[in-house]
């Protein structure tokens, strides 16, 4: 694990190489082709009790950005683990990049330490320790300690993502996160069935009617400027486990369905890093909790049900269950919270997968100067946001027949409708969604780790951090 320290020297220093200014001790690397400074190249020249130099390449500094910035910090983590360096340094004193690169870095160096080892019998008791310490900072020593928590509010989305639907229903996972936030500045209220049933989500409660398992509905509130009625609200999909409903998904799609709530673990962690780094804006996020499983009572393919709303919707398929969730959730922002712009995260499609990969966020909007702030802060975090088109006969295709609405379009387009669909319950307020289906859940690459991925914890952030 590396533990970031600050001002203190010691026998091996990281010095950081930009490719365009090579000091003379680099240039000579260059000439025999060890080491140019490409952004992430490494070169160890380390005596045997493991003092000596290191050195990091960061590319250009003419045209760095914070994801190469990231990925060299995360590559620098695992050089220190793999050559045994116990303690290091990296001087940052007359970098005129230093604010950049003190942030980035952190955040790279630190996602090098993530593993998710809970359920493993045999644990690395002994995992090395690397202390890694800064000096010459001056007044940017802050941006570590925000670096540090934005990296933490991201672990604890991973975790909860990777966490398996045995330990990971509704009921726990509200508990989990009413206890997360005890002591700090986020005031929760987690609303039971009985409340639920009051408050008329029943969109939700069709969902939830299949599983033995009760809905829990969440509210986080972060509120610091008290004199200020305006906020920003987050909605995150809750699905705790989706089979699929009676539209039953395949066994081999099915595994890894715990993870159908990582909206939800990104709104969380989003206001964990947004309230311990005490940032002066108001936000309120909400999640609908429940899982999606069949039964003698679970809602079906041909079914109408009622939402909040009171809009009625035609069930063509009820493996499309997380819009129906999200429809009771985005109204309730809308309306009861009186939300003044609303985000929405959800594993929603497939199609958005199709569409876009496993790497870039699908979106769909009603207002363009709220998206735009929306991907600019996704473009800072180094999760890519791409807007889809949505037409007149995309709109009309998702009027019911006999409902409202239908929750389900055959046809192809299924990202773009499933976004028109949420649209129809944010009562014409700001609102963005955001379909991150792909990039929730991967193989591992660069600094995003295997498995859950966190993803929307930075960009909500940083958004957030904008306002």
């Amino acid at each position: 694990m590396i533990n970031i320290l600050l001002n203190k020297k010691t026998k091996t220093e990281v010095v950081l190489v930009f490719e365009n200014s090579l000091p003379e001790e680099v240039k000579a690397l260059k000439k025999a082709k060890l080491f140019s400074g490409k952004s992430g190249e490494i070169y160890t020249d380390l005596q045997v009790k493991r003092d000596g130099t290191i050195f990091l390449g960061l590319g250009s500094n003419k045209k760095l950005d914070n994801e190469e910035l990231r990925n060299a910090g995360f590559k620098l983590g695992k050089a220190l683990f793999s050559n045994k360096v116990s303690k290091a340094h990296i001087n940052f004193k007359g970098n005129k990049l230093a604010k950049d690169l003190v942030f980035h870095l952190t955040e790279g160096l630190l996602h090098s330490n993530y593993a998710f080892d809970k359920y493993l019998s045999k644990k690395e008791e002994n995992k090395a320790v690397v202390e890694l310490s800064f000096v010459g900072l001056g007044n940017a020593e802050g941006l570590v300690q925000e670096a540090t928590n934005l990296v933490n509010a991201v672990n604890i989305a991973k975790d909860f993502v990777n966490t398996p639907p045995i330990d990971l229903y509704p009921e726990s996972y509200a508990n989990a996160i009413y206890d997360l936030f005890k002591g700090t500045d986020v005031e929760v209220w987690v609303y039971d069935k009985p409340q639920i049933e009051q408050m008329g989500m029943k969109a939700l409660l069709a969902v939830n009617a299949g599983s033995d398992k009760h809905p829990r509905f969440v509210v986080m509130r972060y509120l610091p400027n008290k004199d200020v009625q305006e906020h920003i609200t987050f909605v995150g999909k809750g699905l705790t486990y989706d089979s699929g409903g009676y539209a039953i998904k395949p066994a081999n799609s099915m595994a890894t369905m715990h993870s159908d709530m990582a909206g939800s673990a990104a709104v969380v962690g989003a206001m964990k890093a947004i309230s311990d780094n005490k940032l002066p804006v108001n936000v309120v996020a909400v999640t609908a909790l429940t899982e999606n499983l069949i039964n003698g009572s679970a809602y079906k393919n041909g079914d109408i049900v009622s939402s909040m709303k009171g809009t009625t919707i035609e069930i063509g398929n009820t493996d499309a269950e997380g819009r129906v969730t999200l429809a009771d959730s985005i109204y309730y922002a809308a309306t009861k919270l009186n939300s003044t712009k609303i985000v929405e995260l959800s594993t929603l499609t497939g199609a958005c997968i199709v569409a876009l990969g496993t790497e870039i966020i699908g979106s769909t909007t009603n207002n363009q100067t709220w998206f735009k702030e929306v991907q600019q802060a996704g473009e800072r975090a180094g999760e890519m946001i791409w807007q889809l088109p949505v037409t007149d006969s995309l709109t009309k295709a998702v009027k019911g027949d006999i409902g409202d609405l239908k929750n389900s379009i055959p046809g192809g387009a299924g990202a773009i409708t499933a976004g028109i669909f949420l649209e129809h319950f944010a009562e014409k307020k700001p609102f963005v969604h955001l379909d991150i289906a792909g990039p929730s859940w991967g193989s591992g690459r660069g600094y995003i780790s295997k498995g859950a991925t966190g993803v929307g914890v930075r960009t909500l952030y940083e958004l957030a951090k904008k306002q």
